[in-house]
């Protein structure tokens, strides 16, 4: 159970107010911080390609990471996973930006991603890390990286957990490999709530009759189908549907029809869309078409055992369905069998859907795994409460704890500190505060501060004399507007390991 203390502070807080997206890190001195372990995803979209010139693979558009060697000893880091033809260098930071040395520089090392290997690393030294994409290209990415543990007397700050409330208007899976798609023989309902969708495990596969169009589609190509109904959707109403070869319908055309799928332009891209994106070829000798159909208020467009690009046998097929309800803007994916062999391209899949213009990237959904208990697409992005310090906790330092991602509607919060942690979280659903959890154990907490419509609150902390000990904080607000039943939210918790380096 939450401790006495949090339900106090809480219900304190409850019954004082009843009385009343650019590429971040795109350059060298704009660089992410990053510790070891697996960070992301990021993306380089949108990033210009920073001096020096890259030694290896072409490397532009690129992202900029700085790393802190907390001991000495052997570093790796990689982008195995990523979404594209990435390249990652590594420079000796010692002389700040203006005076880097290269350490080593990749290409291609897990496929086509990239994986460097620094001999040994310096305790204490700033080690930068560039990762950008072969020829300038440009997609998502993880960031994995293994350094050794901090040396005695180290100071570190350490995030773990999430802060509530998080809500996102698009979602997807990212399927690299064609083998790993796992949706075929399987329905997902997007129930319109106007605004925002709830997605459930349902849909039944409708063939298309002998009345279906067939759409006048190319390799790559675009067509726009006229509605006999407009379809209304989150943002307007649509007189007609834009569908592309490769798998995607879109409200309107402006979003192309590139056949590499790509995490970044679903969520970037101008118009609303709805995507099992892959490289399909409905032109193919022996191959399926693109179909159309209206009927009792549903607008279906159908692959009909659209081969993929390259395919060669009736194995390259692909049979899936996209559903449009006119009366209510409900969209329905159903799809039967689908290609695991990806054709000549080997492209793999993106399975999503995203509002029109820039969304916060939600993460990779697992929707197989998700479906059985539903999810929601929400009508507005919200990160989440997030809770960070303005540096490491040395012995006699003044630093800031900060709390961001406030809402503006926020009255008052709170920084939260204990010796104690809770990881996993204390789940806070039972006080009110659904998709919350209490990260520390709440034994002091430091004054309140008034946001006053900031997005963002600083908090003073003089780091005490208490080398090798552990400080877990984390932030909570009050703010009716984020959807809890108690009306406050909490953020990530922070270990922060008092040290004198």
């Amino acid at each position: 159970m939450p401790s006495s203390r949090f339900i106090l502070i809480s219900l304190a807080v409850a019954a004082s107010m009843a009385g009343s997206i650019l590429a971040q890190g795109d350059d060298c001195s704009g660089a992410l911080s990053i510790a070891n372990g697996t960070s992301g995803p990021y993306t380089n979209a949108g990033s210009t390609t920073s001096a020096p010139a890259w030694p290896c693979g072409a490397g532009g558009n690129d992202v900029w990471f700085s790393y802190l060697a907390l001991g000495t000893g052997p570093l790796t880091v990689d982008t195995c996973g990523a979404s594209y033809d990435s390249t990652i260098e590594v420079f000796d930071g010692t002389g700040g930006c203006g005076a880097l040395t290269s350490l080593v520089c990749n290409d291609d090392s897990c496929g086509l991603q990239s994986s460097v290997n620094v001999a040994s690393v310096t305790v204490g030294t700033t080690y930068f890390i560039r990762v950008g994409g072969f020829g300038g290209g440009t997609g998502s990415f993880p960031l994995n990286v293994a350094g050794p543990a901090a040396s005695p007397g180290v100071a570190t700050v350490t995030p773990y957990g999430t802060g509530c409330v998080q809500k996102f208007t698009s979602f997807y899976e990212n399927f690299v490999a064609a083998s790993s798609f796992d949706l075929s023989n399987s329905g997902l309902a997007l129930i319109r709530t106007s605004p925002g969708y709830v997605a459930l495990g349902l849909g039944t596969y409708v063939a298309p009759t002998g009345a279906a169009t067939t759409l006048a589609l190319g390799d790559d190509d675009e067509v726009t189908q006229a509605l006999t109904t407009p379809f209304p959707y989150d943002g307007g109403s649509a007189t007609s549907l834009a569908i592309c070869s490769n798998g995607f319908v879109s409200v309107a055309a402006g979003n192309g029809s590139a056949f590499t799928p790509s995490v970044p332009t679903l969520l970037n891209d101008p118009q609303t869309s709805w995507r099992c994106w892959h490289d399909y070829n409905p032109t193919i000798a022996g191959g399926g078409v693109v179909k159309f159909e209206e009927a009792a208020g549903i607008a279906y467009v159908t692959w009909d055992g659209v081969w993929d690009y390259g395919g060669t046998s009736a194995a390259n097929a692909n049979t899936f369905q996209m559903q449009f309800d006119t009366s209510n803007g409900s969209v329905t994916f159903v799809w039967q069998t689908m290609s695991s062999l990806g054709g000549s391209t080997a492209t793999g899949f993106v399975v999503g859907y995203s509002p029109g213009g820039a969304s916060v990237d939600p993460g990779n959904r697992d929707i197989s795994a998700t479906l059985p208990n539903s999810f929601v697409v929400s009508g507005a992005d919200s990160l989440g409460l997030a809770h960070a310090a303005s540096a490491r906790p040395i012995i006699g330092n003044a630093i800031n704890l900060n709390t961001s991602n406030i809402g503006p509607s926020a009255f008052f919060g709170a920084v939260l500190l204990s010796l104690t942690q809770h990881n996993p979280g204390i789940d806070l659903t039972g006080l009110g505060m659904a998709g919350c959890f209490q990260y520390q154990g709440n034994n002091v907490t430091m004054p309140l501060f008034f946001p006053l419509g900031s997005p963002t609150a600083s908090t003073p902390f003089l780091v005490p004399n208490l080398l090798g000990f552990h400080i877990y904080t984390q932030s909570a607000v009050y703010d009716p507007t984020q959807g809890t039943a108690l009306g406050a939210v909490s953020s990530n918790g922070l270990d922060l390991l008092i040290g004198t380096l």
